[in-house]
């Protein structure tokens, strides 16, 4: 088990500040949340984010304009971030590549954020979903600090 703190440290001195938690144990995701909270993230739940977003672009146009609504988002928001429920970031309607990939360039300089993402570790690659169907994604992850939320302790 690694503490959330030094998963944190560690992400600080990488280029890319994506501390990317993976897996779908909730009781795990909520007590990191929590303590982040406690010691001064924000934390977003990016779905509600998105669909704020997505609301004033039109249908057959939300694929072209989202990336960049979420650049400007993300401008906007504070140094320290928690990007949860990130599963809608995977719907072909949104053309966006992954989560990670989506994130991580804007999480440089002084920016960082720790996002839990769904599915399963593999080396340096997250699989999310299965090969049969249209949402399914091999995310690479190896310029990022990442960790299974399962190996991550709070206490």
């Amino acid at each position: 088990m690694t503490h959330i703190d030094d998963l944190i440290k560690i992400n600080r001195d990488s280029h890319y500040k994506l501390l990317t938690l993976v897996g779908s144990e909730e009781n795990h995701k909520n007590n990191i949340i929590d303590y982040l909270k406690n010691n001064g993230w924000d934390v977003y739940d990016i779905e509600e984010v998105i669909l704020d977003l997505v609301e004033n672009i039109p249908e057959n146009k939300i694929g072209l304009k989202i990336g960049d609504k979420i650049k400007e988002w993300l401008s906007d928001q504070k140094n320290k971030i928690v990007i949860t429920n990130t599963s809608i970031i995977y719907s072909p309607e949104l053309n966006l590549i992954n989560p990670v990939e989506t994130f991580r360039y804007a999480m440089r300089g002084d920016k960082e954020a720790v996002i839990f993402i769904e599915g399963k570790m593999r080396d340096d690659k997250v699989i999310y979903s299965t090969p049969d169907k249209q949402d399914h994604k091999d995310i690479d992850i190896s310029r990022i600090v990442s960790e299974r939320i399962t190996e991550v302790e709070v206490n």
